[in-house]
């Protein structure tokens, strides 16, 4: 094998990549470049497991000297009966090896997904990896060569079975260098739930289109993650059912928790349905750019996440527990309104709500819908469909109080009456602080009117109504 910097010949591929890493300091990052200096060929790589690859592929005839290797070393076995009981002793070696190293790719998978839940970008997450492979590589090359060194220079066949041990090592970051193999790898063990892309619409902005040169209409489209198939996801464990039971304790004239209500305790759901999924929504925008920046609200995106009310507390604390529903624009709000996004979730939450889920560990068939749906006020007047200016004479989404009674009046409201009012004409803006009507509303057992859920952080916290 021939350098491509100092043009030393070298023994073999591994040889090669340590000398140009140890002695001509080359290390992995973008502006890696590595050229194949072999017959000519000048192919230039950006990464060492690409070259090194490259290199075994095109240059180097491994599997004939391997299979020579193991012929000649079972040769000198002697007779039939030597040979089939390293047979056996080679092959539940090699099964050993085999399950370790699943059970080592699985720990490398969960690292890696573990970053890139704490938010590191794709291309930082790939960087580790590459990087990663390298130092697993350089590892098994230098044991392997330390291991050499310990046996006597005569001794071939003591070596070629070490050097055949070390081969069936496979790199357990090479199975997931890249986001197809990892992302298979996830769907194949812990059932990946993807995004579905949805089409929101188009509009008359032209964007260029870097493949072709020429400039295409913009189509806004947002993530949704199919709740169903998560829920499925959640509820395989066995010992769920009794994590249920052990959710919330109620006590006697108490009120602690939602399912102290009594409106939830006369649901015609969750009054019969004692495992019933509890669903609770929530829903916040986000700025992805710097915030005092020029750039603040173009880069703005919405998210809509949900967590199971049936669990303690004390898990549902955690972020684990908190699962994302949708993705979108914050600006495709104004322009294609709520309900569009809010459509795939609400068809599967109706499917919830009359057909359920077959889950083994819940008999016969597990039923849920949303019991409550959280964010801040202005939030929860976006997606309800209720005027989001604070100043507005009817500001408030539980009563018909004009705002300078709030103090001292509470009155009940006849939401499905305003609804109906500005549908039946259309040239209404509102009707007391109500503007249109929102998806939710059209389950079986939710509606936004009983909606109960108030921001406590900017309520009281902060000091009155407070966005």
């Amino acid at each position: 094998m021939k350098c491509f910097v100092c043009e030393a010949k070298l023994s073999c591929t591994n040889v090669l990549v340590r000398h140009i890493r140890v002695v001509h300091g080359y290390l992995d990052g973008k502006n890696l470049r590595l050229k194949c200096a072999q017959s000519g060929c000048g192919r230039v790589l950006g990464t060492f497991s690409g070259f090194r690859k490259h290199l075994n592929t095109k240059h180097t005839n491994n599997t004939d000297q391997q299979v020579s290797n193991v012929n000649s070393s079972r040769a000198d076995l002697g007779n039939a009966e030597d040979l089939a009981t390293a047979n056996v002793e080679e092959t539940a070696t090699t099964s050993t090896q085999l399950k370790s190293n699943i059970s080592i790719v699985d720990m490398c998978a969960t690292a890696i997904a573990q970053l890139g839940a704490a938010g590191l970008s794709q291309s930082t997450v790939k960087r580790f990896v590459s990087s990663m492979e390298e130092v697993i590589f350089e590892t098994h090359s230098q044991a392997m060569d330390v291991a050499l060194q310990c046996l006597p220079s005569e001794d071939t066949q003591n070596k070629t079975k070490i050097e055949q041990s070390f081969r069936t090592l496979e790199n357990p970051f090479t199975p997931l260098n890249s986001e197809a193999k990892l992302n298979k790898h996830l769907r194949e063990k812990w059932g990946l739930v993807e995004p579905i892309e949805k089409v929101l619409g188009t509009r008359f902005d032209s964007r260029k289109n870097k493949s072709t040169g020429t400039y295409d209409q913009v189509t806004d489209r947002f993530a949704y993650i199919p709740i169903l198939e998560t829920l499925k996801s959640i509820l395989q464990k066995k010992e769920l059912p009794e994590m249920f039971k052990l959710g919330y304790i109620p006590k006697e004239g108490v009120y602690a928790d939602l399912r102290d209500a009594i409106h939830f305790k006369e649901s015609p759901l969750f009054s019969l349905q004692k495992d019933a999924l509890q669903i609770q929504l929530f829903y916040d925008d986000f700025e992805t750019a710097n915030v005092l920046g020029p750039k603040k609200g173009l880069h703005k995106l919405g998210a809509i996440y949900f967590t199971l009310r049936n669990f303690s507390p004390i898990f549902n604390s955690s972020l684990l527990n908190i699962h994302l529903c949708a993705l979108f624009h914050a600006q495709d709000i104004k322009r294609y309104s709520f309900n569009l996004i809010l459509e795939p979730l609400v068809n599967d939450l109706k499917v919830l709500e009359t057909e359920g889920l077959k889950i083994p560990t819940f008999e016969p068939v597990i039923y849920g819908t949303v019991v409550q749906v959280t964010g801040d006020n202005l939030g929860l007047h976006g997606l309800f469909g209720f005027v989001e200016s604070f100043g507005a004479r009817y500001c408030c989404r539980f009563c018909l109080l004009e705002k300078h009674s709030f103090q001292t009046i509470f009155s009940e409201d006849e939401h499905a009456q305003h609804c109906q009012t500005v549908q039946a004409d259309p040239r209404l803006p509102h009707v007391y602080g109500v503007k249109r009507v929102c998806l939710l509303n059209s389950l079986q057992y939710f509606n936004t009117a009983n909606n109960f859920s108030v921001d406590m952080m900017h309520d009281i916290l902060k000091g009155g109504w407070s966005v």
